[in-house]
């Protein structure tokens, strides 16, 4: 029975060892450094313009990914599209996020609402609109 042992002790130490060999040679082509990738020109990937209208008092932007222009005065502008630009060329009473990540621009805002988990949004207007904030990261500027 010790016979067997130590032939089985030999033959697991020889399994060991085979897994244990020299690392074969790198070769120079295989060390050189490559060359990077070529250029590629632009994206094909074009952001829409998109044109908004206020009907009754009220226009709600829904298109993500998008620059969005809203012409003249609207007294309630609901912005549900998430990264997107908003240009309102007019005056605004109520502006609302219900989205993330969102510019919105306008002469003027008097009040502006962030819903809870509306996060990291803009409103650049020269006036002092009041502002209701239940996301995070929003911020309202005169930039």
């Amino acid at each position: 029975m010790t016979k067997q042992l130590n032939l089985l002790a030999v033959f697991g130490l020889a399994l060991v060892l085979a897994g244990c060999t020299a690392p074969e040679p790198i070769s120079p082509a295989a060390s050189s450094p490559k060359a990077a990738a070529e250029p590629t020109s632009g994206s094909d990937y074009a952001i829409p313009d998109v044109a908004a209208e206020c009907v009754d008092g009220t226009v709600t932007v829904v298109d993500d990914s998008s620059n969005v222009t809203i012409d003249g005065d609207c007294e309630n502008v609901v912005i549900e599209a998430s990264n997107s630009m908003v240009t309102v060329t007019g005056s605004v009473v109520n502006l609302s996020f219900e989205s993330s990540i969102t510019l919105v621009t306008a002469p003027a805002v008097e009040h502006v609402t962030f819903v809870e988990g509306a996060n990291g949004n803009k409103v650049a207007t020269p006036s002092v609109p009041v502002v209701d904030d239940g996301g995070e990261g929003n911020v309202v500027s005169a930039e």
